[in-house]
């Protein structure tokens, strides 16, 4: 009996094929397999999403800079 894959796994690999994705193009080659990686696992096309909105969210509030944050009642 094969092992089934811990959701921790997943999520860090779904991480790195984001972070992969956002650093350059995919070859040909690493978009094929990433297709082939997301279809082997439904769990791996959720952590994919949730991977890729966390990455969106974190660019969101690195375009918002430091001073968005800052309460302007505390100086």
């Amino acid at each position: 009996m094969e092992d089934r894959e811990s959701s921790t796994r997943i999520d860090d690999a779904a991480a790195l094929w984001v972070a992969r994705m956002e650093a350059r193009p995919l070859s040909p080659e690493e978009e094929s397999e990433l297709d082939t990686w997301l279809a082997a696992d439904i769990r791996r096309q959720g952590a994919f999403a949730r991977a890729w909105a966390a990455s969106i969210h974190m660019a969101k509030a690195q375009a918002l800079g430091r001073d968005f944050f800052t309460d302007p009642d505390q100086n």
